[in-house]
C-alpha cells in the first residue's frame, strides 16, 4: 500500500500530472491540481493506492514538486 500526497498550494498549474493520467489527476474549480478520489485536509489531497508507478511518474514530472509518494512505512517511494 502506498500513500500519495498532493500539496495544492505548491501546484504551478503545469498540467504535467493530468497529461500523464487524466483519470487520476484533474484541475479543480480553483485551477489547481487534485487527486481524483482523494480526501482533502485543508489544501492537501491524500489517497491510498496499491500501484504507485503512475503517481511516481507524475511526481517526477511535477514542476511544482507538489506530489509525493510514500510506502507503507512512510518512506518516500
Amino acid at each position: 500500500m502506498y500513500e500519495v500526497v498532493l500539496e495544492r498550494e505548491d501546484c504551478t498549474i503545469c498540467g504535467n500530472c493530468i497529461e500523464i493520467d487524466d483519470t487520476l489527476f484533474a484541475f479543480d474549480d480553483d485551477d489547481l491540481a487534485t487527486l481524483v478520489g482523494s480526501i482533502r485536509d485543508d489544501d492537501v489531497d491524500e489517497i491510498e493506492i496499491d500501484d504507485a508507478e503512475i503517481y511516481k511518474e507524475a511526481a517526477d514530472n511535477c514542476t511544482g514538486e507538489c506530489i509525493e509518494v510514500y510506502d507503507d512505512e512512510g518512506n518516500p517511494a
